[in-house]
C-alpha cells in the first residue's frame, strides 16, 4: 500500500516537471556564429591621424547577419529578449537663410535702408533702438517692417490702441504683427554692406526698374514711426525699387517743436552725406524724394547751403515732393530755385486748416506756412506745381496730418509721378481741376 502511494506521487512530480518543460521558451539555438558586438566606440586620438576619418574602417557587421535569415523560433525569441529600440530624436531644422521677409502668411515685410543721426538708446530682441539725443554721427543700417496682410487698410499704419492720461499710459494693446505695424528687424550696416544690399535691391526691381524712393519725416517723429510711415508709403506704392528713409533725431512730442527744429538743421550735414550714398548706389539710376512737414526746413537748409554735394550735383533728384511743408511761405518765393535746380520736378502738396502748421504759425509770429492754403490758394511759384489736398482732408493735426499719404487719390498721383513723371498734373491725374488762382495755375484734388 505503501509503495503504491509512493509510486503514485513520483509520477504526478513527472508529470509537472514535463508540463514546465513543454511550457518552456526554446533555447536560443546553438550558432558558430559570434554574438552582435556592442555599439563601436570612436577611436582614441593616439590611434588617429589627419586623415583619420577617412580611413576609418566601415562599421563591423558580423558574418552570421549577413547570412540566410534565422528561424522563426529564433527570431521570436529575439524579439522577446531584445531591449526595446531608443526613440531617435526628430532632425534639427536647417537654419533660416537670412531674409528680407519671414515666411508667414500673417503678415507682409517691407525692407528700409536707414540713415539717422540718432543715438542708440538701447539693445533688443529686434536690433538697436534709437531714441531722440544727437549722435552726431551718420549711422546707416537696414530695418524690416510687418504689414499685415488682412488688417492693413490703404494708407493707414495700424499701430496698438492704448488709453493715456497726461501722456502717462493706463492701457496699450499687445502689438501683433498680423494686426499692426511692427519692427521685424534693425541692423547697423557698414557703408559697403548698406550699399550691396541696396544695389541688389535696384538691380530686382520691376516696376520701378533702377529707382530709389526716399522720405524724410517731419516735427514730432520718433524713428519707428519714420519707419512704419515709409513703409506704408512704399508697400502702398507698390514700390518694388530700394525704399530709403532718413530719421533726424525729432522728440517725438508735440510740445518740443524748437528743440525739433534745431534737431533738423543740425542734421543737414548728415542728410547730404545719406544722400551722396544713395545716389552712388549701383544700378540706381532715378532717385524720388519725399519731405514731410519740417523735414522741408532741414532740406531747405541743404539745398541753401555752399558747398554741399547735394547743391552741387544739380538736378540730381528726379520727383521731388514737399508734403506739407513746415516753411516760411514768403521765403520760399525767394528759395524755390534751389528747390527747381536740384530736380528735375518738383511738387507741393498743402493743405487748408492744417493743426500742425497752424501750430507753427503762432510760434513763427503768424507767417503763413508753405503747406497752408489760404484764400487765394496754395503757394505757386515757377517750376512748381502746387496741388490743394484740403478736399480730402481738413484736420491735420495727427490722426491726418499725413493725409498725403491717407488718402488714395494722393497716394494714386504720387505712384503716377514717380512711374511718368507727366507734367502738368492733370496728365497723369486727369480728375485734378484746374485752379487760376491770383497767384497763378494751382490743382485742386476732389474729394
Amino acid at each position: 500500500m505503501t509503495d503504491g502511494i509512493s509510486i503514485l506521487i513520483l509520477v504526478l512530480l513527472a508529470a509537472v516537471v514535463a508540463v514546465a518543460l513543454i511550457r518552456r521558451k526554446p533555447p536560443r539555438p546553438k550558432t558558430d556564429k559570434p554574438p552582435k558586438p556592442p555599439e563601436a566606440q570612436a577611436p582614441k586620438p593616439s590611434e588617429t591621424g589627419d586623415d583619420a576619418e577617412e580611413m576609418a574602417p566601415p562599421p563591423f557587421e558580423p558574418e552570421w547577419e549577413r547570412e540566410e535569415t534565422p528561424p522563426e523560433d529564433a527570431l521570436s525569441w529575439e524579439r522577446e529578449t531584445a531591449a526595446p529600440e531608443p526613440e531617435l530624436a526628430p532632425p534639427m531644422p536647417a537654419p533660416m537663410p537670412e531674409m528680407a521677409a519671414p515666411v508667414d502668411n500673417r503678415y507682409w515685410v517691407q525692407r528700409l535702408f536707414f540713415g539717422t543721426d540718432r543715438n542708440v538708446e538701447r539693445q533688443e530682441e529686434t536690433g538697436p533702438v534709437f531714441g531722440h539725443r544727437r549722435a552726431n554721427a551718420l549711422k546707416l543700417g537696414h530695418t524690416d517692417i510687418t504689414i499685415p496682410r488682412e488688417a492693413h487698410r490703404l494708407g493707414k499704419v495700424e499701430r496698438p490702441k492704448e488709453i493715456t492720461l497726461f501722456k502717462v499710459t493706463l492701457w496699450k494693446q499687445a502689438e501683433d504683427p498680423a494686426k499692426h505695424f511692427t519692427v521685424h528687424k534693425t541692423e547697423i550696416l557698414s557703408e559697403t554692406a548698406f550699399t550691396g544690399m541696396a544695389a541688389e535691391a535696384a538691380q530686382s526691381a520691376a516696376t520701378y526698374a533702377n529707382t530709389a524712393f526716399v522720405f524724410i519725416h517731419g516735427f514730432n517723429t520718433t524713428f519707428a514711426e519714420a519707419m512704419f510711415r515709409a513703409a506704408q508709403l512704399a508697400h502702398d506704392l507698390g514700390f518694388d525699387g530700394p525704399a530709403f528713409a532718413y530719421s533726424w533725431p525729432s522728440v517725438g512730442e508735440t510740445l518740443d517743436y524748437v528743440t525739433d527744429m534745431d534737431s533738423a538743421d543740425n542734421a543737414v550735414t548728415f542728410i547730404d552725406r545719406f544722400l551722396e550714398i544713395v545716389f552712388n548706389v549701383p544700378g540706381v539710376e532715378k532717385v524720388h524724394l519725399v519731405a514731410h512737414s519740417m523735414g522741408n526746413a532741414a532740406l531747405a537748409q541743404l539745398l541753401t547751403h555752399a558747398g554741399t554735394s547735394l547743391s552741387q550735383r544739380g538736378r540730381a533728384i528726379e520727383q521731388l515732393v514737399l508734403a506739407a511743408p513746415d516753411l516760411d511761405a514768403g521765403e520760399f518765393g525767394n528759395i524755390h530755385s534751389h528747390f527747381t535746380a536740384a530736380a528735375k520736378g518738383v511738387t507741393l502738396y498743402a493743405c487748408a486748416s492744417d493743426r500742425a502748421l497752424l501750430a507753427a504759425q503762432k510760434i513763427r509770429g503768424d507767417y503763413i506756412r508753405l503747406g497752408d492754403v489760404g484764400p487765394e490758394g496754395p503757394m505757386v511759384v515757377p517750376g512748381v506745381d502746387s496741388i490743394d489736398v484740403s478736399a480730402v482732408g481738413t484736420d491735420l493735426f495727427s490722426l491726418n496730418h499725413n493725409v498725403y499719404a491717407q488718402d488714395r487719390g494722393v497716394l494714386d498721383d504720387l505712384g503716377a509721378l514717380f512711374l511718368t513723371g507727366q507734367r502738368p498734373p492733370r496728365l497723369r491725374m486727369p480728375t485734378l481741376e484746374e485752379i487760376a488762382g491770383q497767384r497763378g495755375i494751382y490743382w485742386r484734388m476732389p474729394r
